[in-house]
Formats: C-alpha cells, sequence, structure tokens
C-alpha cells in the first residue's frame, strides 16, 4: 500500500510535465514536433500505467501458484500436415453421372410422357366427382306418392290396345300362369305328402284387366351429404322394403293370431269353471277319449277323474287281494318304482299341456295362416294384370289356389317378385268320416 502512495505522485508529475511539454509545442509555430517525438513522448507514462495495471492486478496467491497457472492457460500447439488436393477416381465422377441420367431418362418416360399423350387425346373422359352424395333415410318417413292416370297417347297405354286385339296371345298368358302355379305346387314338400306325386292342372279362371294407371310409388326423407353440401332430400324407395319394415313394425298377422290363442285358451278354463261348479253337463266321452284312457291303464299310470268312470273295478273285483307278494329284493324294485312314478309324472305332465293347448295352438296356425301375406313388391310400369282360380289335380285331391300376377308387355314375361298365391282348398276325391265307422 506504502508502494501505491509513493508511485502515484510520481506519475502524475510525469503526466503534468508531458502534457506541458506538448502545450508548448502546439503553441510554438516556427519549429513542429515530428511524430516520432510525440510517440517517444507517450511510450514512457503508457509502460508506467501498464506495468501498475499488472501489479495491481494480480492476484494475491503466491508467484509459483501463478507461474503454474500461467503454464496451464498455454495452448497446446499441434501439427499440421497439408496435402494437395488429390484427383477424383473413375468410380466417384462415373457411379452419380450415371445415375442421375438413368432417374432423368425413368421419368422423362414413365412420367411426362403418359401425361403429354393424355393431354394431346381429344376424347378424354370426364374426371368423376370426389365423393358421391350420401344418403341417410330416416325411419318411419315413408309416403305413398300416388301417379297420374294413363292418357290415350302414352305408349303403355298404346300397348294394351294392339295387346287387346291379340286374342291368341292373351290365352297363351292365361296358360303360361297355370304351368307357372303347377310347377310351383310340384316343388312344394308338404304338397306332395298330402296329395301325390302326379299333378296336372285341370281347369283355370283368370281374367286379363289393363290397369288405368300405374302403381303407386314410395319415397323416403333422409339427410344428403355431399362435398360441400348437407341437404335435407326425398329418395325413391322400393314398395316391398317399406312392407317389410312395416310389417316389422306393426305385426298385424302376429297380433290377431295371438289375440285367437288367447281367446281359446280364456275359453277352455272358464269352461273347466263351469263344470266343477255344475252349470255345464259334460258330454261323453270320444273316441279320443277312449283310446287315451286305454293307453294310460296299459302303462299303469292313474286316470284323472274328468276323463270318466274308474276301471279298477272291473279289473279288479272285490275280495281279491292286490297286495304284492313279499320279496327278498324289495329296496331294489322301491329304486325302479321311484324312477318309474317320476317318469310317469312328466309324461302326464306333457300330455296334459299337449291336451290342454292343442286347440289354442290350432288356432294360432289358422289365424296365422290366413291372415299372412308375403311382402310383395310392386309390378313395373305398365303391366296388366291376370287373376283369378287354378285348379290342379291331382291322385288324392283337386287343389284350387288364388292367384293374381303381372305380364310384362316389354319383356312377354311375368313378373315373379310380384306374383302372389294362396291355396284356396283342398277337396279329397275318397272322404271318410271324421269320427270313424
Amino acid at each position: 500500500m506504502m508502494q501505491f502512495t509513493c508511485l502515484k505522485p510520481n506519475l502524475s508529475s510525469y503526466t503534468m510535465r508531458n502534457a506541458a511539454h506538448s502545450r508548448a509545442c502546439r503553441k510554438s509555430n516556427s519549429v513542429r514536433p515530428s511524430l516520432w517525438l510525440c510517440l517517444t513522448g507517450l511510450r514512457k507514462p503508457l509502460a508506467l500505467e501498464l506495468q501498475s495495471r499488472q501489479i495491481f492486478g494480480m492476484s494475491r496467491l503466491s508467484l509459483p501458484v501463478e507461474r503454474q497457472k500461467e503454464v496451464k492457460s498455454v495452448a497446446n500447439i499441434q501439427k499440421v500436415i497439408f496435402k494437395k488436393k488429390r484427383v477424383k477416381s473413375f468410380r466417384e465422377l462415373f457411379v452419380p453421372l450415371g445415375l442421375g441420367v438413368l432417374c432423368s431418362w425413368t421419368y422423362n418416360n414413365f412420367v411426362f410422357r403418359p401425361l403429354e399423350q393424355a393431354m394431346d387425346d381429344p376424347d378424354l373422359p370426364e374426371l368423376e366427382e370426389e365423393m358421391q352424395p350420401m344418403f341417410f333415410p330416416l325411419p318411419l318417413t315413408w309416403k305413398e306418392v300416388k301417379q297420374a292416370s294413363y292418357r290415350g297417347s302414352d305408349p303403355e297405354w298404346q300397348e294394351f290396345i294392339k295387346l287387346s286385339k291379340q286374342q291368341d296371345l292373351i290365352q297363351q298368358i292365361r296358360r303360361d300362369l297355370a304351368k307357372i302355379i303347377l310347377n310351383a305346387v310340384k316343388r312344394h314338400p308338404l304338397l306332395l305328402l298330402r296329395v301325390g306325386n302326379k299333378m296336372k292342372v285341370r281347369r283355370y279362371w283368370l281374367d286379363v284387366d289393363f290397369p288405368l294407371e300405374p302403381p303407386p310409388e314410395y319415397i323416403q326423407s333422409g339427410i344428403e351429404i355431399g362435398n360441400d353440401y348437407i341437404a335435407w332430400t326425398t329418395q325413391p324407395v322400393e314398395a316391398g322394403t317399406v312392407r317389410r319394415f312395416q310389417r316389422v313394425l306393426w305385426p298385424s298377422s302376429m297380433t290377431i293370431s295371438a289375440w285367437s290363442f288367447a281367446k281359446v285358451v280364456t275359453a277352455d278354463y272358464f269352461g273347466k269353471i263351469a263344470n266343477m261348479i255344475g252349470f255345464k253337463t259334460e258330454g261323453p266321452p270320444t273316441l279320443e277319449q277312449i283310446l287315451t284312457r286305454h293307453r294310460q291303464l296299459m302303462k299303469g299310470s292313474k286316470i284323472s277323474p274328468h276323463d270318466g268312470p274308474s276301471l279298477n273295478p272291473q279289473l279288479h273285483p272285490a275280495g281279491v287281494d292286490m297286495s304284492p307278494e313279499p320279496s327278498i329284493k324289495q329296496p331294489k324294485q322301491n329304486q325302479e318304482s321311484s324312477q318309474d312314478e317320476s317318469e310317469n309324472i312328466v309324461e302326464e305332465i306333457m300330455t296334459g299341456l299337449r291336451q290342454q293347448f292343442s286347440g289354442p295352438l290350432s288356432a294360432f296356425k289358422k289365424t296365422f295362416a290366413k291372415s299372412w301375406k308375403q311382402a310383395t313388391p310392386n309390378p313395373p310400369r305398365g303391366c296388366i294384370c291376370v287373376s283369378g282360380l287354378v285348379e290342379i289335380e291331382t291322385t288324392k285331391a283337386y287343389l284350387i289356389f288364388d292367384v293374381i300376377a303381372h305380364w310384362d308387355p316389354q319383356t312377354r314375361l311375368y313378373d315373379i317378385d310380384s306374383l302372389a298365391a294362396g291355396l284356396r282348398r283342398i277337396q279329397l276325391k275318397k272322404q271318410v268320416p271324421k269320427e270313424g265307422f
């Protein structure tokens, strides 16, 4: 610290002298100081300032430690060898060049040339739309649309006029429909089992009608989504599809059949209650009841009281001991008898259920067969209607069918999808009494 106080006055005095000397040089216009003299005068004070900075800027560490720190900060010197740029080999030059030529040739032949040919082609087809509009139908939005009646100038009506003048063609149309019904009956397995295999058309009563208006059409509402729009629209729908949905949503045939089943079950139940009270006397047993009673007696099961009087007094007269004889194998016989009793109970329950629900089930089947109608689509526009009766003769019976069909003048064929036929009656050739002889 003492060294600092001693050096500072000397430095300031020297600086002041140097400044005075420089001012004296500027004031003297006769002798101009040279650049060398100015630099020489400034060298000493600068050296002193640098020395003072080094002295006061040194750390408080010892000198050996400071020297080691300076030695570590010296950069490592490495030898570098400069070589001349060598000439590229044949592979480095021609391999990239060959790959570039091959890629350009491939791109030109397989990309540019087809595009040029397509642009030069005058019969270029129009590009299809990116996305076809999608229609999402909503249920219960069907609507029947009636068509306008035929006019005299319509082609369908002109075809009707031509057809009405061809009586031979009309007779052929009737015969074709009778043959179609005959072929359909021959492929029906239940009818074949009941009436036999040999069949032929006996006679038919078919009328040909020319409709005054085309069949109605159905439309359905829904949401249509296109490329750049969403709209509420209507589109046509097939009549057969609409009728199938209506049958599922409104099962009229099943409802009517279930009502018939419940009605017969209720009537039987109230009839039994009336018999128990005594308001209604039970009639004589039928042949089926007598046969059922004999079968139960053969099996050894008990007879219910309503089946008739018991036959045990007749089969086993009084005074005869019917107790089982003593036997050594009594436990085994008891096991077998218990199994037989359980089986007999199950058979009795099943027989009772069949007898109890046989009438309601038959009523259900008959009502369902009468009310069930197949969902048929509408015929094409311009078809004529052929309807009536077709009678088919077999080896055992006569079959009569109700038929309605549509003949298309454009195709000269029947529209099979809209054809509907139902069995009206079966008349057996040999009939026997229902209750037997």
